[in-house]
C-alpha cells in the first residue's frame, strides 16, 4: 500500500515511499534528488507523478541516477536560464530505467526571446544564448530501457533532447516529443546500443549545424523510424511573402535530420501503420503497438544538408537485413524523405549514403515501398533524392513508389538528379516498378533520372516510369539513364542492360550519344 506524505517545498516531506520500493515526489520542489539518497538516505526508485514537479534553480541534473534504480516522470521537470542543467542523468556504470510518460515534461527555456531589431518585418539574433542544456543524458554505460513519451523541449547551443554519454544496453524508445532549439541542437544522440532503437513521434532540432537523430554507434537490433523527424537552421520553414527580406541568421545551414554513423545488425526501416485488414485484430502487424496509434516516418531538412545521411569519415559500416519482411533488404523506405533546399541559391538532397571516407555496405539493397517517397527539391539550384557515394556498395536499388527531384532553376547550375551513383558507390541492379522522375525549371538546367558515374551499375529493370524533363527538348541535357561509364570492355566494369516487363512503360530519352538510351524499351521474353 502506498503512503504519500505531502507538505510544502521540504523536499523531505514530499516523497513517499511504497512496498514496491518506489519513492515517489508528489507535490513542487526546487531541490535535485538522487536515487541513492531520496527514500530517507536510502536508494530506491523515483517516480515523479502527475502533480509533482522539481524546478531546480542552480546548474547540474534535476534527477541523478546513482545506484541501480528505475526513474519515472509523469510530472514536470523544469529549469530556467541555467547553463548547464540536465533533466535526467544516469551515472556511468548504473543498472535501472528512465522513463518519461506521456504526461511527463523536461523543459529547460530562457527568458530570451529574438527580436526585430533593424524593423524589417522579421526576427533577429540568435535562436538561443544559453548553452549546454539537456533533458535526458547518462554519463557512460547504462543498463535498461529508456523510453520518452512525454514532451521534451529545450533552448540553448550545444545542447540535446536526450544525449547518450556511453553505450545502453536496453532498447530505446521515443514515441513523444523532443524540440531543441539553438547552435548545433541535438534532438537525440545515441552511442552503441545493445537492443532496438525505435524512433517515432516527433523529433525536430533548429539551429546552424543542428540534427534530428545522431547515431555515432552500433545498434544490435533494428532501427524502426516511425516518426516526424526534422532539423534545419533556418528560422522559417515557410517563405515569407519577401524573401529578400531575409537576413544571414535567417538562412543557417542545419545537418542531417537522422544521422546513422555506425552499424545496424537488424536493418533500417521506414515504416508506416498497416493495412486495416481486420475490425478485431488491433495489431495486425504483431509489432506489440495498437495499429491506430502508430505513425508514418516523414524525414525531413530544410537546407542543403541531406535528410538521412548513412555513414561515417573513419568507420565502416553495415547495415543487416530488416527481419520479418522476405525481402532480405537492409533499408527499407514506406514513409517519406525530403530534403529542400527551399531558399535560393540552396541545394536540396534527401538520402546520401557513403562518399564520407569510411566504406558503407548495405545487405540485400534498398528498397522503396509502394508508399514510400524519396524527394529532393531545390529553389533554383541542384537537387539530389538518392546519392551512393564512394564506398557504398548494396546489391540494388528496388523502388516500387516514388523517387523525385525537381529544381526550379533556369541554369547550368540547376541539375535535378533522382538517382545518381558516384565514382567508386556499387550498386550492380536498379529495378524500377513505381516512378523515377527528374526535373529542371527551365531551358538552360538538366535533369537526371538515373546517372551512373561508377561503371557498376550492370541492369536497370524497367516496368514503370524512368524520365527527365524541362531543359531544352533539343539539348542533351534530359537524360532518362545515364550509364555511361559503364563501357564494355572497360576495365572493372560489367556490360551494361536495360529490361523491361510486357507491361507499358515510360522512359524518356537524351539526344546523348555518350549516355546509353533508349526511346523504346525491349520487351521482355
Amino acid at each position: 500500500m502506498r503512503k504519500t506524505l505531502l507538505a510544502s517545498t521540504c523536499l523531505a516531506t514530499l516523497l513517499s515511499t511504497t512496498a514496491y520500493a518506489e519513492t515517489t515526489i508528489s507535490t513542487a520542489t526546487t531541490a535535485p534528488v538522487r536515487t541513492s539518497t531520496i527514500k530517507s538516505g536510502a536508494a530506491d526508485d523515483i517516480k515523479i507523478v502527475a502533480a509533482g514537479s522539481i524546478k531546480p534553480t542552480v546548474t547540474g541534473p534535476a534527477v541523478t541516477i546513482d545506484s541501480n534504480h528505475k526513474v519515472v516522470n509523469e510530472g514536470t521537470i523544469e529549469f530556467s536560464n541555467v547553463d548547464g542543467a540536465t533533466g535526467i542523468l544516469a551515472g556511468a556504470g548504473t543498472t535501472g530505467g528512465i522513463t518519461n510518460s506521456a504526461s511527463g515534461k523536461i523543459t529547460i527555456g530562457e527568458t530570451y526571446a529574438p527580436t526585430d531589431i533593424d524593423n524589417d518585418g522579421d526576427l533577429d539574433g540568435a535562436f538561443a544564448i544559453g548553452s549546454n542544456r539537456v533533458g535526458i543524458a547518462t554519463a557512460g554505460a547504462f543498463a535498461g530501457n529508456i523510453v520518452n513519451s512525454g514532451a521534451i523541449a529545450i533552448e540553448g547551443n550545444n545542447s540535446a533532447g536526450i544525449r547518450l554519454g556511453g553505450p545502453l544496453t536496453g532498447n530505446f524508445t521515443n514515441d513523444g516529443t523532443v524540440g531543441v532549439i539553438g547552435d548545433r541542437a541535438l534532438g537525440i544522440g545515441l552511442q552503441d546500443v545493445t537492443g532496438n532503437v525505435r524512433l517515432a513521434g516527433t523529433i525536430s532540432a533548429q539551429g546552424v549545424d543542428a540534427i534530428g537523430a545522431r547515431l555515432t554507434g552500433n545498434i544490435t537490433g533494428a532501427l524502426v523510424v516511425q516518426g516526424n523527424l526534422t532539423a534545419t537552421g533556418y528560422r522559417f520553414t515557410a517563405p515569407p511573402t519577401d524573401p529578400s527580406k531575409l537576413d544571414a541568421d535567417d538562412l543557417l545551414i542545419g545537418g542531417n535530420a537522422l544521422s546513422i554513423e555506425g552499424n545496424v545488425t537488424g536493418g533500417i526501416i521506414l515504416a508506416v501503420p498497416p493495412k486495416d485488414s481486420s475490425t478485431t485484430d488491433k495489431d495486425e502487424d504483431k509489432d506489440g503497438i495498437d495499429d491506430d496509434k502508430e505513425g508514418s516516418a516523414v524525414v525531413r531538412s530544410f537546407g542543403s544538408a541531406a535528410a538521412i545521411r548513412i555513414g561515417s569519415a573513419d568507420r565502416a559500416v553495415t547495415i543487416g537485413p530488416v527481419a520479418g519482411t522476405g525481402t532480405g533488404l537492409g533499408f527499407i523506405i514506406d514513409g517519406a524523405v525530403l530534403g529542400s533546399g527551399l531558399y535560393a541559391g540552396k541545394d536540396g538532397n534527401a538520402i546520401q549514403i557513403g562518399g564520407l571516407g569510411g566504406a558503407v555496405t548495405i545487405a540485400g539493397g534498398i528498397g522503396i515501398g509502394a508508399t514510400g517517397n524519396v524527394t529532393a527539391l531545390s529553389k533554383d539550384t541542384a537537387a539530389t533524392a538518392i546519392r551512393i557515394g564512394s564506398g557504398a556498395t548494396t546489391p540494388e536499388i528496388r523502388n516500387a513508389g516514388k523517387i523525385e527531384a525537381t529544381t526550379g532553376g533556369n541554369a547550368a547550375g540547376a541539375v535535378a538528379t533522382a538517382v545518381l551513383i558516384e565514382a567508386g558507390g556499387d550498386v550492380p541492379l536498379i529495378r524500377n516498378s513505381g516512378s523515377i522522375t527528374a526535373k529542371t525549371g527551365g531551358d538552360n538546367g538538366t535533369a537526371r533520372a538515373i546517372v551512373d558515374l561508377s561503371g557498376k551499375v550492370g541492369t536497370v529493370e524497367n516496368s514503370g516510369t524512368i524520365s527527365a524533363a524541362g531543359a531544352l527538348a533539343s539539348s542533351d541535357r534530359n537524360v532518362a539513364i545515364d550509364l555511361s561509364a559503364n563501357a564494355i570492355g572497360a576495365p572493372s566494369s560489367r556490360p551494361p542492360s536495360l529490361r523491361a516487363s510486357r507491361r507499358p512503360a515510360s522512359l524518356a530519352t537524351s539526344a546523348s550519344a555518350a549516355a546509353m538510351m533508349c526511346s523504346t524499351l525491349p520487351t521482355a521474353r
